[in-house]
């Protein structure tokens, strides 16, 4: 009994119109294990074929209608026809039979009748070969695809005859029709080479031919498309027995695209993306390279930081494109203003200033060849002043500004990094002394900013775990001296340093943003503190609150803060809002609509520290104040009966014609007080009633103000009942 046959064997197909021949065929190749078919005409075997290919065909010269010749054409014509082997069987053996069979497309042939070991062995054979060659070519087409996909062609040239060959692959690449060449075969491709590359290439091709060395370069090729490609030569010598080179084989590759992304990564590594400028780490290697023994490093230079102010307000105004165009154009403008001082800057001929972009809202310029070092300076105030015209952002116009740090090479320290870090302190110090400023490094610098540094991280670990206490300073009337509300101030209870200053902590809030959640604390805060003394009886009390320009911008603040406010049990007609005049008059015209909208949740609103900002007086008249407080630089020098005081009888009397409540900060003496009194101020606090304190240190007030006032309901009824 034979054992099935697997599907996977070999399938022969057998062509011929004698039963007997096919049957023993049949017996011979299924020895062997192939899978056998058979027709019996050729139409019949065109048919199978076109839906099965077989792996071999056996094919019969002489048969009725179409013949084996007719039959063989035809099956090459077959899709996957062309190169299944087709073993011509005839009983013909004249050569002429035979030769017409190998024209029609026969791999081989065998004469009929014949032994059936020797045609399965026939079969055997063919089919081998035909694996082999199968094999080759699938290698040959990968190879090809591969170096399709590699950009990769091959070439040879025979130094001997002269001959150059090149493979369709990198005729591809170099943009010319497939060739091969006897005469000057260099001339063909070198044509193809960009004109300033082509003596390169020549040169290396005439050196590699006469000392039989490889090589390998890249070169630009004109393309015939029009364009530029860069290609990768490589060539090495075929040596013969005798040690000589007679032939050369080579590679050519596209190296334009690996080389633009090369060139795109080392942009990204090495340059900002948005200004095209150099980045930190390419500005610190230049540095280090023109601070090199012999290259400068004796020359009086300066690393210059300059660094944006409200880079990140922005954005949140305006959307994140609107600072990429910002900033692309904050470079552009130092990039004049640098060529404007150039001659300031360095002499002739030497090295040019090296601009880059550390960072979102920093940027930096290293000059050498300063004749002195004050001339940083001038270089700074070049920079500040390019940057007072107005950014427009669609249709809006914006007014930006900036502070600068000055490190001096050799006096700040030779390391690039330590000199860029000095720089950037100086930065530091200069934003403390406020905008549109300079300054330059000293030692003591390092101490402060530490210490500044310190403070920050403390800061976020105290809003953290909660270590701010609230104090009250009393609102005094100035003429009963009776207690009409509180100013609720904000104190740091730090667990080493114990109760720190405002004046210390809350510039550093602001600068960092943190002041929005601490704003945000004491207003929850107050709520609670007014809610519990309405519990206990105890008088209503305006408590003003101090506003922070962050958080007066956010969207929706009235909301923010009104829910804030109820979540704690809190009534809005209970708290005043108080808002500086820079605060205020940043952009007056959106300032109105802010305060329409919180006034209209019912708080009161209030200008803080009036009289030292720059508030307009028409704009003044639109917002919707209810009280002007008299910052205390007008108040310490005031002495009854000596010397005058033009400008606070003029904010007093403006604020009465307004009908504003007028309060005076920073009381401290009774002279101070009787003439406050005399001019018609409203409302006073200060030292000379009473310092800050804490809420359990309010409630004699607030009982005495509310027996008080119970006192006055009573003596209003009674005074109804006589009548």
């Amino acid at each position: 009994m034979t054992s099935p046959i697997d599907l996977h064997s070999p399938l022969a197909l057998i062509i011929d119109d004698d039963a007997t021949f096919r049957v023993l065929s049949r017996m011979s190749l299924e020895q062997e294990e192939l899978r056998v078919e058979e027709a019996t005409s050729g139409q019949a075997a065109l048919d199978f074929a076109a839906s099965t290919m077989p792996d071999i065909i056996l094919l019969d010269l002489q048969m009725p209608d179409m013949d084996g010749f007719t039959t063989c054409r035809r099956l090459r014509q077959l899709p996957a026809g062309e190169f299944v082997p087709i073993l011509i069987m005839t009983g013909l053996d004249d050569i002429d039979s035979i030769a017409q069979a190998y024209e029609m497309g026969a791999t081989d042939f065998i004469i009929k009748p014949c032994h059936g070991l020797i045609l399965s062995q026939r079969v055997r054979y063919m089919l081998r070969a035909s694996q082999t060659l199968t094999a080759l070519r699938d290698s040959e087409s990968r190879l090809a695809q591969a170096q399709r996909i590699a950009q990769l062609g091959g070439w040879e040239w025979d130094i001997t005859q002269d001959r150059l060959e090149f493979s369709d692959a990198a005729c591809h690449i170099v943009g010319m029709p497939p060739f091969s060449l006897m005469n000057q075969p260099h001339t063909a491709y070198l044509a193809c080479v960009h004109e300033g590359d082509r003596e390169l290439v020549a040169n290396a091709l005439r050196v590699a031919a006469k000392d039989q060395t490889a090589f390998e370069l890249n070169h630009r090729i004109a393309h015939c498309t029009g364009t530029h490609r860069i290609v990768h030569l490589h060539a090495e010598p075929l040596m013969n027995e005798g040690g000589s080179a007679q032939r050369m084989l080579g590679t050519v590759q596209d190296m334009t695209d690996e080389q633009a992304t090369e060139a795109r990564i080392y942009f990204l590594a090495n340059y900002d993306n948005q200004t095209h400028l150099p980045n930190r780490g390419l500005f610190l290697h230049r540095i280090s390279q023109a601070m090199l023994p012999g290259t400068g490093s004796s020359t009086i230079g300066a690393i210059v930081v300059l660094g944006m102010d409200r880079y990140h307000r922005i954005g949140d105004l305006h959307g994140s494109g609107s600072t990429d165009h910002i900033m692309r154009v904050v470079a552009e403008r130092l990039q004049q203003s640098l060529s404007e001082i150039t001659t300031i800057a360095q002499h002739a001929g030497r090295d040019a200033p090296i601009l880059a972009r550390l960072s979102d809202d920093q940027f930096a310029v290293f000059l050498s060849n300063l004749s002195e070092p004050d001339n940083a300076a001038r270089v700074a105030q070049g920079f500040l002043q390019a940057l007072t015209r107005p950014f427009v952002i669609g249709t809006t116009s914006l007014t930006l500004s900036a502070n600068i740090g000055i490190a001096i090479p050799g006096s700040d320290g030779l390391d690039p990094e330590q000199l860029l870090r000095n720089a950037c302190t100086a930065l530091q110090a200069a934003k403390r002394k406020g905008a549109n400023g300079y300054q330059y490094f000293s030692e003591a610098m390092n101490t402060t900013i530490a210490t500044r540094v310190k403070l920050e991280q403390d800061l976020r670990i105290a809003i953290a775990s909660n270590q701010f206490i609230l104090h009250y300073q009393p609102k005094v009337d100035i003429l009963s001296e009776q207690v009409v509300g509180f100013e609720a101030l904000i104190r740091w209870q730090h667990p080493t340093r114990g109760l720190i200053a405002p004046t210390e902590f809350i510039p550093v809030a602001e600068e960092e943003a943190l002041i929005i959640p601490m704003s945000e604390w004491v207003i929850r805060s107050v709520a609670q503190q007014q809610r519990l003394w309405h519990k206990n009886g105890l008088a209503p009390s305006l408590v003003s609150i101090n506003l922070s320009g962050l958080q007066f911008r956010q969207r929706n603040i009235a909301q923010q803060i009104k829910g804030l406010v109820f979540a704690e049990g809190g009534r809005p007609q209970d708290i005043e809002l108080e808002l500086t005049e820079s605060v205020l008059m940043t952009d007056a015209s959106s300032t109105v609509t802010i305060l329409q909208e919180l006034k209209a949740s019912g708080f009161r609103l209030a200008i803080d520290d009036f009289g030292t900002g720059y508030s307009s007086l028409a704009y003044l008249q639109q917002f919707p104040i209810d009280t002007l407080k008299i910052d205390q630089a007008f108040i310490k020098d005031l002495k009854l009966g000596k010397g005058d005081s033009p400008i606070m009888r003029a904010i007093i009397g403006m604020g009465r014609a307004l009908t504003l409540q007028i309060v005076a900060k920073g009381v401290e003496t009774r002279d101070q007080l009787a003439f406050l009194r005399l001019q018609g101020c409203d409302t006073y606090q200060g030292y000379l009633f009473s310092k800050p304190v804490p809420a359990h240190e309010l409630q004699h007030l607030l009982r005495d103000r509310f027996s008080d006032e119970a006192s006055r309901r009573m003596d209003r009824s009674r005074h109804r009942f006589v009548s």
